[in-house]
């Protein structure tokens, strides 16, 4: 009489790749919601670390699916093997980012002028809420900044500051950096509406007007005021969709034109140098806006 081998099921295995599944989609889910809608990054760290949690789970499953496979010929081995092809997606990010965490110095904030680095016009505050409270920017850490990204630092111009706005616009738009608040003095601002080329009247040029200056003899000359126009504005990181307040300044030096940047990460206490990588690239196509361009 032939007798019928029944092989053994294994259930870790089936549950590890259901398990495996839903925490896939659960941080796609979850990334979605963060890059393209309204889920804050404090609420997708919570979200991810529980897809990772699931991940785990699931790869232990499949490793016990694995071995009762090896040892008693258990059915669930293309389960096991599926488990594991898509729990490891949802933990390299995670891997990537610890990584990043231990190659990159604990600061939220960066800024290309340690001393005096460039106010913010409105400065916001957000609850971090699980993450707890972290320290201000002070200037410990600067020094940290400093050591870490010793190449950031002021870019100066030997250009009007009107030039050097007209390029921060440019430069800003090239880096996605969208300006919400801007504080740049009167007189900036009308030269900025001014026709580049003066007005032409009956093929004579007609020079621009200019304020008239009275100067009386013997009276005391008000001090001039150093030109100094800031722009602060959220730029979202392409992959994550966190976003990150930046502040510009340029002021006048003399017969130059200083350049500074501000970058922020909302939350958490590192932002795994993203920040210094926003400031870099911002500067970077500053200057190429400032070779690209011409005083009028």
């Amino acid at each position: 009489m032939a007798i019928e081998y029944l092989r053994p099921v294994s259930h870790a295995a089936f549950w590890s790749r259901r398990i495996a599944l839903f925490a896939l989609m659960l941080m796609v889910a979850s990334w979605l919601a963060t890059r393209f809608g309204p889920v804050l990054e404090v609420h997708f760290l919570v979200l991810y670390l529980a897809a990772c949690a699931l991940a785990v789970v699931a790869l232990l499953l499949a490793l016990v699916g694995l071995v009762n496979l090896w040892r008693v010929g258990a059915q669930g081995g293309k389960s096991s093997v599926a488990a594991v092809l898509l729990a490891v997606p949802v933990l390299l990010p995670g891997a990537y980012a610890g990584w990043l965490y231990h190659s990159h110095p604990p600061i939220y904030e960066v800024s290309s002028d340690l001393t005096d680095p460039p106010a913010w016009i409105k400065e916001a505050r957000y609850d971090q809420l699980w993450l707890g409270p972290r320290p201000p920017a002070d200037a410990a850490m600067r020094q940290t900044q400093y050591t870490a990204y010793p190449g950031l630092i002021t870019h100066r111009y030997d250009a009007s500051i009107d030039r050097v706005v007209k390029a921060i616009r440019l430069a800003a738009g090239d880096r996605r950096i969208k300006f919400i608040e801007e504080n740049i003095p009167s007189d900036l601002r009308e030269r900025e509406d001014e026709p580049a080329q003066p007005e032409v009247l009956g093929g004579i040029p007609v020079p621009r007007r200019r304020p008239s200056v009275i100067v009386v003899p013997g009276a005391m000359q008000p001090k001039r005021q150093i030109p100094v126009a800031v722009f602060q504005g959220v730029v979202t990181d392409r992959i994550t969709g966190f976003p990150y307040d930046v502040v510009i300044r340029a002021r006048e030096a003399g017969d130059s034109t200083l350049a500074d940047i501000r970058v922020a990460a909302r939350y958490g206490r590192a932002d795994l140098g993203v920040s210094a990588g926003i400031a870099d690239a911002f500067l970077k196509a500053l200057d190429e806006a400032m070779l690209g361009s011409s005083d009028d």
